[in-house]
């Protein structure tokens, strides 16, 4: 993908299986332009209302599909949040358009191990924290409602 452009992706389960329309943008458009941003996000729902009347044959309300979220799928980028465990609530901007398999975080020790090393003490093993995708509604990975991938605590 060009690094002047990005997806939109908008998607629901339809019949039990996820659909999405993937709608190409200018991202200077859509970084910088209110208007423009709110229009994208509008024509993607209808992208994708017509593919659900289409592929079901109803005649289904559009407001079915105004709160549906609209994510930017960035070709050099994407977020992930991490959710429960030491990190939780924490975001971090991979450098990838696609997310990591997993995610491993070191885990602040405290000032006691702090301390210990300031004296000489040797410094205890580093823990680390990782994090895995989480499935969403439908087993589809999932996200949050701005688009960042949602990754779990793994014990």
């Amino acid at each position: 993908m060009d690094p002047d452009t990005l997806k939109l992706r908008c998607q629901t389960v339809i019949g039990g299986k996820l659909a999405h329309i993937l709608l190409a943008v200018d991202r200077m458009l859509w970084e910088t332009n209110e208007h423009a941003r709110e229009h994208a996000q509008r024509s993607a729902r209808q992208e994708l209302r017509h593919y659900a009347v289409e592929h079901t044959g109803r005649n289904l309300p559009d407001t079915d599909f105004d709160a549906l979220p609209v994510w930017a799928e960035y070709p050099d980028r994407c977020e992930v949040e991490c959710v429960g465990g030491p990190h939780d609530g924490r975001r971090i901007t991979w450098s990838s358009g696609e997310p990591p398999a997993a995610v491993d975080l070191p885990v602040d020790e405290g000032i006691d191990d702090l301390m210990a090393a300031a004296q000489g003490e040797p410094a205890s093993i580093l823990r680390k924290a990782t994090y895995v995708p989480l499935m969403g509604d439908g087993g589809f990975f999932g996200r949050t409602e701005d688009g960042a991938w949602r990754y779990g605590f793994r014990r």
